[in-house]
């Protein structure tokens, strides 16, 4: 990875496509993962720093969001020094980091890892070579968190058609990464397990309601990216939530951790999924809570 400092304290995110309106929720969805990863990777740098994230108006006819990383001491006043810069050029150069490698890695475990005392060499599935930071590395590896919100972050914008391309750029809109649609799919997964004949994906999942039912025992049914699934749901906080009595109906939407069991199926060359799991529930959407951003060009 190049120079920290080429990175500055800012940068902005690019959706893609021929587009003048962006479905509320993925732009807020996408803006809260980004976030989360940012001050996840503060926390791990342990930088003694408090970051906000602020976020510029976006320009007439684009859907650049322009995000600006400042150290603040109070609410009001932010501290812009060399060392502070230093730090926010670091936190947004491992952010790319990370995209970039779960971009090399295509949500799979490395086939080897070798580090030195400032980079770590990983070499992925099909044989490639990949050279970061450590720390980035690191970050990714341990954090489930950053995991999650990557996963999610695709996840979101993934179910926008319209959408053809994220990218992450300089001020001057120069891209530092760019994630095309054709691998959102991939991104979204958060992790893929082989073994004899069957494949098991963990993915972050947006899920339409379609029956539910309240017995733990008992699975519920969604639409899931047009198709309906069934699916239990093993998440223990989510049945406390039922037990204090939040209400959920047909039509709402739940974002989930989603466990699928594939199977290798001969006869038509592929893997075929069998079952859906629920691992964890992230947030509940009731129906109606959808909106969209409109914007003149």
């Amino acid at each position: 990875m190049e120079n920290n400092l080429k990175y500055g304290n800012d940068f902005k995110l690019k959706f893609d496509g021929q587009i003048n309106q962006i479905d509320a929720n993925i732009l807020i969805n996408s803006l809260i993962h980004t976030t989360n990863v940012i001050q996840e990777i503060n926390r791990y740098l342990d930088s003694g720093k408090r970051i906000e994230i602020k976020v510029k108006a976006p320009e007439k006819g684009s859907f650049l969001i322009h995000l600006n990383l400042v150290e603040t001491i109070d609410a009001v006043k932010s501290i812009f020094t060399k060392e502070n810069i230093e730090i926010t050029a670091l936190i947004i150069s491992s952010l790319v980091g990370l995209i970039e490698l779960k971009k090399f890695l295509k949500s799979r475990k490395p086939k080897d890892v070798k580090q030195d005392e400032s980079l770590t060499t990983i070499t992925n599935q099909e044989g490639n070579i990949l050279v970061i930071n450590n720390s980035v590395f690191n970050i990714y590896d341990k954090s489930p968190i950053v995991k999650d919100a990557l996963s999610q972050n695709f996840e979101s914008i993934q179910n926008d058609p319209s959408i053809t391309g994220f990218e992450i750029t300089d001020t001057q809109e120069k891209p530092y990464i760019r994630i095309n649609r054709e691998e959102f799919e991939t991104m979204a997964l958060k992790s893929e397990e082989l073994s004899e004949g069957e494949r098991v994906l963990t993915e972050a999942a947006t899920l339409n309601i379609v029956r539910l039912s309240f017995e733990e025992a008992l699975k519920w049914d969604f639409y899931y990216k047009g198709n309906k699934i069934s699916a239990k749901i093993k998440d223990p906080n989510f049945y406390e939530l039922i037990d204090k009595g939040e209400s959920f109906a047909k039509g709402d939407i739940l974002e989930v951790e989603l466990q699928i069991v594939q199977k290798w199926d001969e006869s038509v060359n592929t893997y075929v999924n069998k079952s859906y799991h629920i691992n964890r529930i992230t947030r509940h959407l009731k129906r109606g809570e959808e909106q969209r951003f409109h914007f003149e060009v």
